[in-house]
């Protein structure tokens, strides 16, 4: 045996494999801090704040389908029509070209623009409450009717369903609009 290998003590070596272990312990542990823990799937993003009760129109834009967010704006006093209370909220929007009246974009989206927000796509559905309990009727009238009174609603949901039945009676957008009130 060489001089300079000398056989370790019972106690350096059971020393040196706990010192080993908690190094390693210690690298590891650091290793997994400096990684994110995965988040769970939520719900889409909502920004925004919905009128304060009877001083003017709430328009909520549900983009879900888009960049899985929802944004409530306010439109303050009556409204003359629901594209008057969509512009007065802050939002700016695109008619079809081939059919006017109807919205192709909100704020930019879809991206694509048209034909993607009619033909191929997906269309803006349009929905109105009279009041804010939280669920909307899909509108029997089109955005340029009017007038939307203050304490209302209106919806606007991107929807990729092209079948030739109507939306469900009502949409919600699974927020309520209480909880976002001044």
């Amino acid at each position: 045996m060489s001089p300079h290998m000398r056989p370790l003590q019972k106690g350096k070596l059971r020393s040196r494999v706990v010192l080993t272990a908690m190094i390693s312990f210690v690298a590891l542990a650091s290793a997994s801090a400096c990684v994110a823990p995965p988040t769970p799937s939520s719900g889409p993003r909502i920004t925004g704040q919905a009128c304060a009760v009877e001083s003017g129109v709430t328009v909520v834009v549900d983009y879900t389908a888009l960049n899985n967010s929802i944004v409530i704006a306010c439109a303050a006093g009556p409204q003359a029509s629901g594209f008057a209370a969509l512009a007065a909220a802050g939002f700016t929007y695109t008619e079809v070209p081939t059919y006017p009246g109807a919205v192709c974009t909100i704020n930019a989206l879809p991206a694509q623009g048209f034909p993607f927000c009619w033909e191929t796509g997906g269309y803006w559905g349009y929905y109105r409450s009279a009041d804010r309990a939280g669920t909307w009727d899909y509108s029997p009238v089109g955005a340029a009717e009017g007038p939307l009174l203050e304490g209302s609603v209106e919806g606007w949901v991107w929807q990729a369903d092209f079948s030739d039945n109507l939306p469900g009676g009502s949409y919600g957008g699974g927020i309520q609009l209480a909880n976002y009130t001044p």
